[in-house]
């Protein structure tokens, strides 16, 4: 199949290659949703556990606050602002006692704002440059409170990138009764103890960041003061916590674990897995239904291409003999005539040769389509070469030798081609069933035996079949069989007919001429076993064989004292037109040392019709070699004068059915002979006549200047030792003849 046999794997690629851009576009679409539903939910529960945080640090606040105020609104301190009790201080904020709150430090201050006592609890923990910068801090919450006309304020301070819940209260008695009379302040910093106890409480997995973190981080901003950021792990949540004094002070973040995303992602992963097992199941399925309808396709184009004929489209032969043997039955059943019509084109390899295979292809169409426009019912074939088959089915015999005529003139009707219009003739046999005997094979050979006859009889013509055709054709084929075996042993002869020159009364030569014995005194004319010869290419091992039994036969008379007369050789157009022939009888020339002038080459004007340059190019040769050559059979081919000047020819032989109708009574018998002679010599070229028979044929032809005469009139074929005595006593011979005449 044109790049459509066996299996397209182009297409199964560009299947699998759409199979997996759809099972990837799914698992996108899929991804985008899951993703876009997962973090909108993983996004609110952050945001959920963010306000939960921000109530874990507000719930410490109130805790600080309440501290405080347990602190602040207690007598003793109200006295010791007072002056009245030195020990409250050291008694009531004891290291200890702050360590046990979880207060980092605490301090005292009047209401002018000046610090009247401070107290560390972080045990230096943080450095005494930290404690001092607490110190700071404390002083600037004080200043601010003091012009606050509240009694409690609480908030979140920065102390060295350390940050703290602070908690002021203003110090009054235990029944508020009297004015306050100062501040206390109470710092608790948020260090890894407190984180550590708010993970535990909370569950929820957060870290207290310097606000230098908090620039870096490059997220998605939520809200005002969050950033969001996105990991295949975690959500990452960053919110800014203002001071007490309103000022950025640390920057939280809070880690949540994406347990769903993680959940969509498996989830995705599987409808991915399953979806790619789908399309592939479904690319399996959908490459067997191709493959299996391909397959289908391929078998029936393989079918219809093993039963059709390519150039045609008719029925070949496999298909004929199918339809056929359908017919035969149907036939017998209906009890009706059946025929099998073969059809040759005559001369289609003049035609390929003339035109080329490409235009004799389309004259193969044409010849179809008349065929076609002609046979409504019944099988049209093509079997091969130029041979077309119908068969038809009919009530009576005479209704297919009808058809079969006119299949004949249509096949006659001129054909327009290349600006030419050319006539194509064709052989028809005609074979009938014999119901009792007959099969598709033996039908169809009684068709073909018919054909032949016709072919035989010279063509453009209807045969009918009858038994003497089969029985020819087994002789035909036993004697091709004997032949082969004749080449293989050399069981030819070659016999010597002499050639007289009647204007110098001597032999100017003789033609050698093959035949074959296959029994004691059986004898196959040569019309018989030449043709078959040339049909199954054996003629060029006999032609071969006359020209080197010529060669020795006439150093043979050489040697005997005999006189040196050229013996001419026939050659057949498949000798000629073979590939090295010159060479093969220049090496056969050598080889029986014999001079190239003591033999001459007859050829046919066919060879010139079927490939003229071929046929040049070989002729020349021989001529070079020192050959003369003799034009046989003149006039009763494609006579041309176009190969007749080109060519380096020596004679042209009158052929023996001009000779035969010099005096048969035909007014342009002895015109014809007589423009052939005259051509002849108007060309330069000698003529020789053959199949002289009689007296008055030799006295026209020599009173017309044809003075090469060959016949039966001076001598027959004779073998090697007759025609030496008739050489030898020639002279006597040809007056003998001559005086009779």
């Amino acid at each position: 199949m044109k790049n459509t046999k066996g299996f397209n794997l182009l297409t199964v690629v560009i299947v699998m290659i759409l199979t997996a851009i759809f099972a990837l576009l799914v698992n996108s679409i899929s991804q985008f949703v899951v993703s876009n539903g997962v973090n909108e939910i993983e996004l609110r529960d952050a945001e959920s556990d963010l306000k939960g945080l921000y109530s874990l640090l507000g719930a410490a606040t109130i805790r600080v606050r309440h501290h405080v105020f347990d602190w602040a609104v207690f007598d003793e301190a109200y006295d010791y602002i007072q002056g009245k009790d030195d020990r409250f201080v050291a008694r009531s904020f004891s290291k200890i006692k702050i360590n046990e709150m979880h207060f980092t430090g605490a301090s005292i201050y009047d209401l002018n704002g000046n610090r009247r006592a401070f107290v560390d609890g972080s045990n230096l923990a943080f450095g005494e440059e930290w404690i001092d910068a607490e110190l700071q801090v404390f002083d600037r919450v004080a200043q601010m409170f003091k012009n606050c006309d509240r009694d409690a304020l609480e908030g979140f301070v920065n102390v060295k990138g350390v940050p703290m819940i602070v908690a002021v209260h203003k110090i009054y008695d235990s029944f508020k009764e009297k004015s306050p009379n100062g501040y206390l302040i109470m710092g608790n910093a948020l260090d890894s103890r407190f984180r550590e106890q708010a993970q535990s409480v909370s569950g929820l997995s957060f870290s207290i960041l310097p606000l230098c973190l908090y620039s870096t981080v490059h997220g998605i901003i939520i809200k005002d003061n969050f950033k969001y950021l996105e990991t295949p792990e975690e959500i990452r949540v960053f919110s800014i916590i203002n001071d007490i004094f309103g000022e950025p002070a640390f920057s939280l973040e809070l880690r949540k674990p994406r347990n769903i995303a993680a959940f969509g992602r498996e989830i995705t992963r599987k409808n991915f897995a399953l979806m790619l097992v789908l399309c592939i199941l479904v690319l399996c399925a959908g490459l067997v239904i191709l493959y299996l309808a391909q397959r289908r396709m391929i078998y029936n184009e393989m079918d219809y291409r093993t039963k059709h004929d390519s150039q045609t489209g008719l029925p070949n032969d496999k298909l004929f003999h199918e339809r056929l043997a359908c017919l035969i039955k149907e036939s017998e059943y209906n009890d009706v005539c059946l025929g099998v019509i073969f059809i040759n084109i005559d001369n289609f390899k003049s035609l390929n040769d003339c035109y080329g295979y490409q235009q004799g292809d389309s004259i193969l169409r044409e010849m179809a389509r008349r065929l076609q426009d002609l046979v409504s019912s019944g099988i049209i074939s093509r079997p091969g070469a130029d041979n077309f088959l119908v068969a038809v089915p009919a009530k009576n015999q005479n209704y297919v030798v009808d058809l079969a005529h006119t299949i004949l003139e249509a096949f006659n009707k001129p054909l327009s081609f290349n600006d030419s219009i050319l006539h194509i003739g064709a052989s028809v046999g005609i074979g009938f069933l014999d119901k009792d005997s007959d099969d598709s094979f033996s039908l169809l050979h009684k068709a073909e035996h018919a054909m032949v006859n016709a072919k035989n009889r010279g063509g453009n013509g209807i045969s009918l079949f009858d038994e003497r055709m089969r029985t020819t054709a087994i002789e035909k084929k036993h004697i091709e069989v004997a032949l082969r075996e004749a080449v293989d042993n050399n069981a030819f002869s070659v016999h010597y007919q002499p050639k007289v020159d009647i204007k110098t009364k001597d032999v100017a030569g003789c033609e050698a001429l093959v035949r074959w014995q296959i029994s004691e005194g059986r004898w196959v004319p040569p019309p018989v076993f030449i043709p078959i010869a040339e049909d199954n290419g054996l003629i060029i091992h006999i032609d071969m064989f006359v020209l080197r039994s010529a060669c020795r036969q006439v150093l043979a008379w050489q040697k005997e004292g005999i006189c040196a007369v050229p013996i001419a050789g026939n050659m057949s157009v498949r000798s000629i037109l073979s590939d090295g022939f010159a060479e093969e009888v220049k090496r056969i020339l050598e080889e029986e040392e014999t001079p190239a002038s003591l033999i001459d080459i007859e050829i046919t004007e066919s060879c010139f019709i079927t490939d003229m340059k071929k046929a040049f190019t070989a002729i020349s040769r021989l001529h070079e070699l020192g050959m003369r050559i003799a034009l046989d059979d003149f006039g009763t081919g494609y006579s041309s004068l176009k190969y007749l000047s080109a060519m380096p020819i020596s004679f042209l032989k009158i052929d023996k059915a001009f000779v035969d109708d010099i005096f048969s009574g035909k007014k342009t018998a002895q015109p014809l002979v007589k423009s052939i002679i005259s051509l002849a010599d108007s060309l330069g070229l000698n003529t020789i006549s053959e199949g002289v028979e009689d007296k008055n044929q030799l006295a026209f032809l020599a009173g017309n200047g044809a003075y090469i005469i060959q016949g039966y009139l001076f001598s027959k074929p004779l073998n090697a030792e007759d025609c030496a005595n008739f050489l030898r006593n020639r002279k006597s011979r040809i007056l003998e003849v001559m005086q009779a005449s």
